[in-house]
C-alpha cells in the first residue's frame, strides 16, 4: 500500500470560557490502514467557567465526538489544573469521551501515578519523587485553607476559589490513566520526541517542557543540602498551622531559605512570588505552589509536513527558560540549531495560559521577528474568557499588551469573540506550500435539535476513581 501523508491541517479551538479544548485534525491525501483519512488529537478538555451563552463541557464532550468521527487517537492532558481537564472528570462529559477510545495520552512526567513511580524505567531520583509528594498535598491544603476563618473577605473568596479550582481531579485523573492503561501512556519531558509512526504517521512532537529536575541544577542541589524548606512547608500540616498561628517569621524564613547562591527556575519564582504578594501567609505559599503547577505543563512542538505548530499549555517563563536556553545557547547551554530554526518557523501558536503576561516569553518572539520580517505569519489562538482571572490590573488575563504585541507577527483570534451561539472557531492551511492558516468561525449552532441529539445516544456509566 502506498505511504499516505498528510494534506491538510486543521486546529479546532472549542469555546470553553476560561479553559482549554483543542482538536488538532490532519487529513491525509489517501487512506491509512484502517481505511480513515484523518487522524485526531484532543488536546486538553476543561474549563473553570464556562462562556456567556457557550456550551456547557459536556455540549463541548459531544461537539469533539462528532468532529473527531467516533474515534481519538491521542489525548493531550498537559497539566492537572481544572481548566485543562476538568471535562475529564464531568459525569456527563466523560461518558461521551470514553467511548472514543484514545490509543495515546500523553501528560507530564509530573502526573505519574503514585503505584507506578518506583519503576527503574521512569528514572525519578528522590528529590523528584518529594516534588510529587508536593503536588499530591496541594489540593488538601487548599481544602484546609478554605475552611479556615479569614478578617478579609477578598481572601476568604480567593481561598474558595482555590480549592475550587482544585489541584486533584480524582475523576479526570481516574480516567486519563484508564485510558493510558488500555493503550499506551507517555509521561512526557523535554527534550523527548515522541514515536508517532502508527499512530500519526508524518506528525513529529518534539517535547519542549515540563523540565526535570535534573535541568534545574539549583533544585538539584537545595534536595542534595536538605534546605528544600517550602517543599517541606508542603509536605506535611505544618502549612495549615502556619495560617492558623500566623507564625510571621515563616514567611521570611522561606524567602532565605530560597534566596541565593543559584536561585533558579521554580524556587527563584516562587521566592519573587512570596515577596510580592502581600496577603494572608498560608495563602500566599499555597497560591504561589498552585502557580507552581502551571510550570509543570506540557508544551509540544509539532511538525506537520512544513507547518510547525507549537502548543504551550498554561507553561510559563520558568518552563520556558530550557527550551529557550538551548536555542540561544545562553546559561552554558550549548545552542540547538534546529530547535531555533524550528522555533522561528511556527506557522500557529496556541497563546500560553490564557493570555497571561508570564506565558509567552519575549525571548520566544525574538525567534520570530526574522521570518516575520521577510513575510512569514505566526497565527495565534487564543482560549480565554475576560474577568475570571484578574488578581490585579497587572496580572489581568487576557494581558491586552500581550495581544497587541502578537498582532505584530499575525492575525490573533480568540474564543471570546465569537458570537454567542457559535461554538468553535477552526484554523485550516495545507500541510505544505506558502499558504498561512485561515480563520473560519464554526456555524451557530440549534440548541433544541443538539438536546434532542444527545437524549437519543446510549449512555455508560464512566470510569471512577
Amino acid at each position: 500500500m502506498r505511504t499516505a501523508h498528510p494534506s491538510r491541517i486543521r486546529l479546532r479551538a472549542y469555546k470553553v470560557g476560561f479553559g482549554d479544548c483543542l482538536l488538532l485534525t490532519v487529513t491525509y491525501g489517501s487512506p491509512l490502514p484502517d481505511g480513515r483519512r484523518e487522524r485526531h488529537v484532543l488536546v486538553d478538555c476543561g474549563t473553570v467557567e464556562n462562556a456567556d451563552d457557550g456550551p456547557t463541557i459536556a455540549e463541548v464532550a459531544d461537539l469533539v465526538a462528532e468532529h473527531c468521527g467516533g474515534q481519538l487517537d491521542m489525548v493531550v492532558a498537559t497539566h492537572r489544573h481544572r481548566d485543562h481537564i476538568g471535562g475529564f472528570g464531568d459525569s456527563r462529559g466523560a461518558e461521551v469521551l470514553d467511548r472514543l477510545s484514545p490509543r495515546i495520552v500523553v501528560r507530564p512526567w509530573t502526573d505519574v501515578p503514585e503505584d507506578r513511580r518506583a519503576d527503574p524505567a521512569l528514572g525519578l531520583a528522590d528529590h523528584q519523587l518529594r516534588f510529587l509528594g508536593v503536588l499530591d498535598r496541594l489540593h488538601p491544603q487548599a481544602e484546609a485553607m478554605a475552611a479556615l476563618s479569614f478578617d478579609s473577605r477578598t481572601v476568604a473568596t480567593r481561598a474558595a476559589r482555590l480549592a475550587e479550582f482544585g489541584f486533584k481531579n480524582p475523576q479526570a485523573i481516574a480516567l486519563l490513566e484508564d485510558w493510558g492503561a488500555r493503550g499506551r501512556a507517555e509521561y512526557v519531558s523535554a527534550g523527548m520526541t515522541l514515536d508517532l509512526a502508527d499512530a500519526l504517521p508524518g506528525v513529529g512532537m518534539r517535547v519542549l517542557g515540563p523540565p526535570t529536575l535534573a535541568d534545574v541544577p539549583s533544585l538539584t542541589r537545595y534536595a542534595k543540602e536538605s534546605e528544600e524548606y517550602w517543599l517541606g512547608l508542603a509536605e506535611g500540616d505544618a502549612l495549615t498551622s502556619l495560617v492558623a498561628e500566623g507564625d510571621a517569621g515563616s514567611l521570611a524564613l522561606a524567602r532565605q531559605v530560597l534566596a541565593d547562591p543559584g536561585g533558579m527556575g521554580s524556587a527563584e519564582w516562587l521566592l519573587r512570588t512570596l515577596d510580592s504578594r502581600r496577603v494572608t501567609q498560608g495563602l500566599e505559599i499555597v497560591e504561589a505552589l498552585d502557580d507552581v503547577l502551571n510550570n509543570t505543563s506540557v508544551i509540544l512542538l509539532v511538525t506537520i509536513g512544513s507547518r510547525r505548530l507549537l502548543l504551550p499549555g498554561d507553561a510559563q517563563a520558568e518552563n520556558w527558560s530550557l527550551p529557550l536556553d538551548q536555542a540561544d545557547g545562553s546559561r552554558q547551554r550549548t545552542r540547538d540549531a534546529r530547535l531555533a530554526s524550528a522555533l522561528g518557523k511556527v506557522d500557529l501558536y496556541k497563546v500560553g495560559h490564557h493570555g497571561s503576561r508570564n506565558a509567552t516569553p519575549r525571548r520566544l518572539t525574538q525567534h520570530w521577528r526574522e521570518p516575520v520580517a521577510r513575510g512569514h505569519q505566526v497565527v495565534s489562538v487564543l482560549t480565554t474568557k475576560q474577568g475570571v482571572y484578574e488578581k490585579s490590573a497587572e496580572g489581568a488575563v487576557p494581558k491586552d499588551e500581550l495581544v497587541t504585541g502578537l498582532r505584530d507577527f499575525g492575525p490573533v483570534y480568540s474564543t471570546d469573540d465569537l458570537d454567542p451561539e457559535v461554538w468553535w472557531m477552526d484554523l485550516e492551511a495545507p500541510a505544505r506550500g506558502p499558504a498561512v492558516f485561515t480563520h473560519t468561525p464554526g456555524p451557530p449552532v440549534d440548541r433544541p435539535a443538539r438536546e434532542a441529539l444527545r437524549q437519543r445516544r446510549p449512555r455508560r456509566e464512566p470510569v471512577t476513581p
